[in-house]
């Protein structure tokens, strides 16, 4: 435990700061644990990888089976978990990937693992940040090329748009922000 290092966590989001450790990382930084149902074992394990009392990346073993199935990442070193991935079924593999890009708290791009293979082959984004889904595309045969996609590009909650019309509106890149 460090003693001349303190940070606050409220992994569980109650808005309560979590009773937690750290050490030194040995690389200027500090590895922070919490251990929330107080069975010996963490639960959380964040990294502040430079000391600045900020979680540049965390692991999250969320059903306390000693398995640490969600990492995050600040991508831009705000102190904000924009980035998330999920390993669902424990084989090392990124089951879904999930991305808050405006940190408003909601997540706005999703990218999935749907039959567990390890090749994506679904997506949804919210482009307009209005917290619905704007955007969903299936990759069913995992060629890399979108065989459905569906757009809702004027926001009115309903999908105008199918196939290759809704990827032409959506423009090139589908999970940019328009």
């Amino acid at each position: 435990m460090s003693d001349d290092y303190e940070v606050n966590v409220d992994v569980d989001g109650d808005g309560q700061w979590d009773a937690n450790t750290t050490e030194p990382d040995g690389q200027g930084g500090y590895n922070i644990y919490v251990d929330r149902n107080h069975d010996g074992d963490p639960d959380f394990m964040g990294n502040d990888e430079d000391g600045d009392g900020l979680i540049d990346s965390a692991q999250y073993d969320g059903n306390f089976d000693g398995y640490f199935e969600a990492q995050t990442t600040d991508t831009n070193g705000d102190g904000w978990q924009d980035r998330t991935e999920y390993d669902t079924n424990a084989d090392g593999e990124t089951d879904h990937a999930s991305a808050d890009t405006n940190h408003d708290g909601a997540t706005d791009r999703d990218v999935y693992d749907l039959n567990l293979n390890g090749t994506p082959d679904a997506w949804t984004a919210d482009r307009d940040f209005d917290g619905n889904v704007d955007l969903e595309a299936h990759d069913r045969d995992e060629d890399g090329d979108a065989e459905d996609v569906r757009a809702d590009n004027d926001g009115d909650g309903f999908f105008e748009t199918r196939g290759q019309q809704a990827q032409a509106a959506a423009g090139s890149d589908p999970f940019v922000a328009n």
